[in-house]
């Protein structure tokens, strides 16, 4: 199992790449309101602090399970994300 410090790096570079995406689609498609990109990079933000925050409170008796969980968590948050960046118009 990956160290939780190694985990949070790639959630955070996992972010940082998402926010790049997210600004050059927003350059992209001029079209676009500011403030859907704005809720957008909230979106980002927030799940970037809701899983670094979990990393922190892992329970010992399930850590398996535990992690399973997180990764599935992760993914279905990121392809939303995802979605919503290249569905800008």
């Amino acid at each position: 199992m990956a160290k939780r410090r190694n985990l949070k790096k790639a959630i955070n570079l996992m972010s940082e790449d998402l926010l790049v995406e997210l600004l050059a689609a927003g350059q992209a498609h001029k079209n676009v309101p500011i403030e859907d990109i704005e809720n957008i990079a909230q979106s980002i933000l927030m799940m970037q602090t809701d899983f670094i925050s979990r990393l922190s409170h892992v329970d010992k008796l399930q850590v398996g399970r535990f992690f399973r969980q997180l990764r599935d968590d992760l993914a279905v948050s990121t392809n939303e994300i995802i979605d919503n960046i290249y569905h800008l118009s």
